[in-house]
């Protein structure tokens, strides 16, 4: 089985679509390498959820004030 890998490998080199399969290997083996990394994050963040519940948003209290002013206070429009 090893000679037969290493024939197939002298055989791609000579023809040279070595490097594509190299390229298609590179993309696999990023691709799984992403997906577990995701999958991880998932489950990762579920375990937590269904830990300590769902994080509760703080409410800011805010000092703002709006004042409506009375439209028969403001100067008459000079069109």
């Amino acid at each position: 089985m090893a000679l037969f890998l290493l024939i197939l490998l002298i055989v791609l080199a000579v023809t040279g679509s070595l490097l594509f399969v190299l390229k298609v290997l590179l993309g696999v083996a990023l691709g799984i390498v992403l997906g577990v990394a995701l999958i991880g994050a998932l489950v990762g963040w579920r375990i937590r959820r269904a830990l300590f519940g769902p994080r509760r948003r703080r409410r800011v209290r805010g000092s703002s004030r709006v004042e409506v002013l009375d439209p028969r206070d403001l100067p008459p429009r000079g069109y």
